[in-house]
């Protein structure tokens, strides 16, 4: 087996494995004998070039339309006869056209290799010398003519069609870069387990509609794509720009958001969404043994976020793919893998985002079997993300100076300590806030005094949010949403928790002796408060109910010092959410004020 028909059966033998993992079999096409061979090239001037010698000695190909624009392979002896044929039809009619005139000297020069459902035909060029031998060509019956090659070899399309089928990459794309008039189209499995190809123009609409009450618009101005490729370090993938200019943020089919680069005050911000997706996939794949560990951007070829699902699952592009970003496949991080399932912590499912889309539009769930599974059947729908009404462009942020000197970064981070190390590394605000009422009014609700280091602590900071993610109750605030009220509400529940469960909830609860009483809590809903235990509240203890692993013991320290081990990542009580190894502590600090419309 020489070179060539090495190459060959190695293209086939990867579209045929694509195919069997697919698609329903069906028909196969026999291979060519020599004496076939001979009759092929019975004209003058003609010969077989290797690689379609090779793919005719193949036996066993599949003779459905798996080849791009949906042609199948034709038998030998068809391909001799639908050679006859056009080369008589096109006799037959030179008399009253110039383009049937010129196919009746041409055509004896070419080989049909497959034929499509409306009677047009692929043909290769077996004139000897000519620029275009070996090349494969579109015979289009009602317009004889035939313009540019779709692949300048068979080897050229067996690789093309290998790379459509398990990339989800448009074939024909360069053929369209040489002028070819034909789509690049995608390859696409239909419910019946049925090959189609599909028209890769990345506009949805040719398989979705708009919703009729949040229908899906532009953003008020043009996405600056140079900028954001430029802070990314990438360029992005043609689907995905035209999707966000013409549609803006989406909402598709009624399950996935794909995030594009757009900012609202208060509710989005591409950058910052980006970053923490990328944090948390990180901190999520550094669990993963060392052979299935992803890289995350911005690591070279690492996975780039661009949506989400109501399930909470992260869509992603792998990078490290292809150069070509056009290339770049999906791959899916699932929150709720399905038993059984096949599916990895970061299932790649080898088609493009076009690819991917297209395929969660249809009418039975995916066979859990590569490229799934995926998400769906979803909602052939699109429309405009509802917490995104008035959402502009994103620019990336203009490069900042660091906000601490590396003097005042040591302090922060390693020798300072108390108030004076934590108002450097989370800067407190101007005119904290506390509510309309006053602590001795809080005293006598709640029957005691509370720790001072608390009093003083919320004297400089007030009510807010630390390191996005620990919430300080606003301790003055009178009316219905008051502290008490917060308080009661989370012991409340933990009283039903622990009637059920009483293993799992030991804590006693205030008002009894030593119970615990909640000041803070987190974004993952845990709870920090005091244990209440002996007279003096200065001696309380501080403790942790967390939401999602068991009761631990009570924290150490107090509660500045536990705020500032905890910002600087050095805390070694457990209980309150660690920083990642690649998080840069000044970065995360911080404390964001809340005023009276926050709800806590």
């Amino acid at each position: 087996m020489d070179e060539t028909e090495h190459a060959v059966r190695e293209l086939w033998g990867r579209i045929a494995a694509w195919l069997g993992a697919h698609v329903l079999a069906g028909p196969v096409r026999a291979a060519a004998d020599a004496e076939w061979a001979g009759a092929a090239v019975s004209a003058p001037g003609v010969s077989l070039p290797e690689d379609l010698v090779a793919w005719w000695r193949l036996d066993g190909v599949a003779a459905t339309a798996w080849i791009p624009l949906d042609f199948a392979p034709l038998e030998p002896a068809e391909a001799l006869e639908v050679r006859d044929l056009l080369v008589l039809v096109a006799q037959d009619e030179a008399a009253y056209s110039d383009a049937l005139a010129a196919a009746a000297e041409c055509l004896p020069g070419f080989l049909p290799i497959a034929d499509d459902a409306g009677g047009d035909h692929l043909l290769v060029d077996l004139r000897s010398g000519q620029p275009t031998y070996g090349a494969v060509f579109l015979w289009d019956h009602e317009t004889p003519q035939l313009g540019v090659p779709l692949w300048e070899s068979v080897s050229d399309l067996l690789t093309d069609t290998a790379e459509a089928l398990t990339t989800g990459a448009p074939a024909l794309s360069r053929y369209a870069e040489r002028g070819g008039v034909e789509r690049p189209c995608v390859a696409a499995v239909t419910g019946t387990r049925e090959l189609v190809w599909n028209d890769a123009q990345p506009d949805v609409r040719s398989f979705t509609a708009p919703s009729t009450e949040r229908p899906p618009a532009p953003l008020p101005a043009p996405v600056d794509w140079t900028a954001v490729e430029a802070w990314l370090g990438l360029r992005l993938p043609d689907d995905y720009k035209q999707l966000a200019d013409r549609h803006g943020p989406l909402d598709f089919g009624e399950y996935l958001w794909i995030h594009v680069p757009c900012v609202q005050q208060d509710r989005f911000d591409y950058g910052d969404w980006l970053r923490e997706t990328h944090r948390t996939a990180r901190i999520a794949a550094r669990q993963l043994p060392e052979d299935v560990r992803p890289s995350v951007h911005p690591a070279p070829g690492g996975l780039l976020a661009w949506g989400s699902s109501r399930g909470s699952d992260v869509l992603f592009w792998d990078t490290s793919v292809s150069e070509d970003p056009n290339r770049w496949t999906v791959v899916v991080r699932h929150s709720h893998p399905i038993p059984d399932s096949g599916l990895r912590p970061f299932h790649p499912c080898g088609l493009t985002l076009t690819g991917y889309l297209r395929q969660t539009v249809r009418d039975t769930p995916q066979l859990p079997s590569p490229p799934g599974p995926l998400l769906g059947p979803l909602a052939g729908s699109m429309a405009r993300t509802a917490y995104l009404p008035t959402a502009a462009p994103w620019t990336p942020p203009a490069p900042t100076p660091p906000r601490l000197t590396e003097a005042e970064r040591r302090i922060a981070l390693e020798t300072g300590t108390g108030l004076d190390a934590l108002r450097l590394l989370s800067p407190p605000p101007e005119h904290p806030y506390l509510g309309d009422g006053t602590w001795e009014r809080l005293f006598a609700e709640l029957g005691t005094q509370l720790p001072k280091e608390y009093l003083e602590l919320m004297e400089v900071y007030g009510s807010g949010d630390w390191g996005t993610w620990l919430r300080f109750l606003t301790p003055l605030r009178t009316g219905e949403r008051r502290f008490v009220t917060h308080v009661e509400e989370t012991l409340d529940a933990y009283r039903t928790l622990k009637a059920d469960y009483p293993e799992g909830y030991p804590l006693a609860v205030w008002p009894e002796p030593g119970g615990f009483l909640p000041f803070a809590n987190s974004y993952d809903a845990d709870r920090l408060g005091w244990l209440t235990e002996g007279p003096d509240p200065d001696a309380w203890p501080l403790i942790v109910w967390p939401r999602h692993t068991d009761q631990g013991p009570a924290l150490t320290g107090g509660l500045v010092d536990t705020l500032l081990a905890w910002q600087r990542g050095t805390l070694t009580d457990g209980g309150l959410a660690e920083l990642d190894e690649e998080d840069d502590p000044v970065e995360c600090a911080g404390f964001d004020p809340w005023d009276d419309h926050a709800y806590w």
